[in-house]
């Protein structure tokens, strides 16, 4: 990490992108004074703002407003990044990958991965396919929507999990048809049961290192600002550690704190006030660090025919709430009273509808609120109407390119059976058309954080995670171009859609006079030479710059 001082700063020879509304011009020049932006235009008017201010000269490099994560996971992503990767990975492989895993930790009493796709394993995810490979410690393998675990018999005895073990509320512990537990867990059997167990295994200076090593992934990346979407106590420890140092934080953070849906209504509410009592708490720390407010899982997710839809899945399932509407509508209101923003992940298009009532009830209830930036999570599975509704409603709709990667779509519509909901997958145009307010963020560790490959979906529908995948060459791939963005509104909506779903529109990111200095130079010109760029910009970033001062460079 690099940090130099703030002080007035000449940016020349750039090609710079505001991300402000209406400006879609490559600007020469910029001018910093301390950590705001005090000019953007010509490199004429820029010198006659700027004598005798120190210059940088970038060389044509193309300049883009900090990027803001819109949602992810800090320290889970932090964990992610020693666990092994499966991702694409066949049983058998991912069998070899655990067996070297525990060769290469011997000393480590259990065995992490990340990332195993349904459809890739090529049959389906048993207890004792790990327990052939690695049965003395216990083995643990998120999936890559993170919505599902798949456990050796060691890792099920260790989370205290057994055959007659009840399933949560909104979870299941998988079992075959003898009653057999086959080792998968799904959704709240996840964050009940596994998380908390994993999470015990790490001290709180595991945290710290692991929050290091994401800030400085981030930074190389171009990332000034993020939303973590399940924040625990443990963790927000651990992010107060770091801010601690210098009373600040490498980047800007804003947490909602994951809600539990198991409990009494009066439980649920305790959830809800104790969040807004850490929000009052924290309001020293801002703006490097804020509670924004609550996070509700209200379904699953398609990968494993666990969101909610309106019509059944491809095999005639149907999976219900994890949150039932009426107790989803209470926590919503009561929040909301409290000027705490809540997002909801509402993956099918049943869950968003009961989302979207429960937002409505709120704003009847508690009148109008000039602030109230509620947000939905994913919409993967999402009618016109509930578009039109959520923006109606000011609701902002917050978005994961990578989650349409052709690498994970195919299981996707396998379970929707080719059906008519296949033909509006991820339909991101639709909010445009709309005047919706979108923010745009990655969902780390669940894929790749890296915004630019993201960037490269959004705006292509082909793959940044594995680019040999086409729909020429896979026909369960469909590009559905009519939903690809314009690079410009896909800049937008990880910049200044991400800042005003963090209510930080007036203070951050756009690149305008009076706002934070918060920006990105890369060596690639997407502008200029094409979308295609993006795909392999993982390592394009060369300089990062934070508040005014250069947070981070390239060697």
């Amino acid at each position: 990490m690099t940090t130099t001082t703030a002080t007035t700063r000449l940016v020349k020879n750039a090609r710079i992108f505001t991300s402000a509304d209406g400006d879609s011009k490559l600007h020469e020049a910029l001018v910093v004074d301390g950590d705001k932006v005090a000019f953007v235009g010509t490199l004429e008017e820029a010198e006659k703002r700027a004598v005798n201010a120190e210059v940088t000269d970038l060389g044509g490099k193309v300049v883009l407003p900090g990027i803001i994560d819109g949602h992810t996971h800090l320290v889970m992503f932090g964990g992610s990044l020693a666990k092994a990767d499966c991702l694409g990975k066949t049983a058998a492989q991912v069998q070899e990958i655990i067996k070297a895993e525990r060769v290469a930790k011997p000393h480590q009493p259990f065995v992490l991965g990340r990332s195993f796709l349904f459809d890739a394993l090529g049959q389906d995810p048993h207890k004792s396919l790990l327990d052939a490979a690695v049965s003395d410690v216990p083995v643990i393998i998120d999936s890559a929507d993170l919505h599902s675990t798949w456990l050796n018999s060691a890792a099920l005895k260790a989370v205290g999990v057994g055959r007659d073990t009840p399933n949560p509320k909104g979870g299941e512990f998988e079992r075959d048809a003898d009653g057999e537990l086959t080792g998968l867990c799904l959704e709240t059997a996840v964050v009940e049961y596994v998380w908390p167990w994993v999470s015990k295994q790490m001290t709180h200076e595991d945290r710290v290192r692991m929050l290091d090593d994401v800030f400085e992934e981030y930074l190389s990346t171009g990332i000034t600002g993020c939303i973590d979407m399940a924040m625990t106590d443990e963790d927000l420890a651990a992010i107060e550690a770091v801010y601690a140092r210098n009373q600040s934080l490498p980047i800007r953070v804003a947490v909602h704190f994951l809600l539990r849906p198991d409990g009494t209504d009066e439980s649920r509410a305790e959830q809800v006030t104790a969040a807004a009592a850490q929000r009052k708490r924290l309001e020293p720390y801002a703006p490097w660090l804020q509670v924004a407010g609550v996070k509700v899982i209200s379904d699953g997710v398609v990968d494993s025919c666990t969101a909610f839809l309106k019509e059944p899945y491809a095999d005639g399932t149907k999976a219900g709430p994890i949150w039932p509407g009426d107790e989803l509508a209470k926590v919503v209101v009561l929040a909301d009273s409290l000027d705490l923003q809540i997002a909801v992940h509402a993956i099918g298009d049943a869950a968003s509808e009961q989302a979207l009532d429960a937002f409505e009830a709120a704003i009847k209830v508690n009148g109008p609120r000039p602030l109230r930036r509620h947000r939905l999570e994913h919409l993967e599975v999402v009618t016109p109407e509930s578009i039109q509704r959520l923006t109606r409603l000011g609701i902002v709709a917050s978005l994961q390119p990578v989650h349409a990667d052709p690498v994970y779509v195919p299981n996707w519509r396998k379970m929707l059976g080719e059906d008519k909901r296949c033909d509006r997958a991820f339909p991101w145009t639709e909010y445009v058309e709309a005047n919706s307010k979108v923010a745009f963020g990655s969902d780390a560790p669940t894929a790749p954080h890296h915004p630019f490959p993201n960037m490269y979906t959004a705006t292509t529908r082909q793959s940044a995670v594995n680019p040999t995948l086409k729909p020429d060459t896979d026909p369960r791939i469909v590009a559905l171009e009519r939903f690809c963005l314009k690079l410009d509104t896909s800049i937008r909506f990880y910049t200044s859609g991400s800042a005003y779903s963090m209510r930080g529109e007036d203070s951050y990111g756009t690149l305008e006079a009076g706002k934070s200095a918060d920006f990105c130079v890369i060596s690639i010109d997407p502008f200029q030479d094409g979308v295609e760029t993006l795909r392999e910009a993982q390592k394009a970033v060369t300089q990062t710059w934070v508040a005014g001062k250069l947070a981070w460079e390239k060697s």
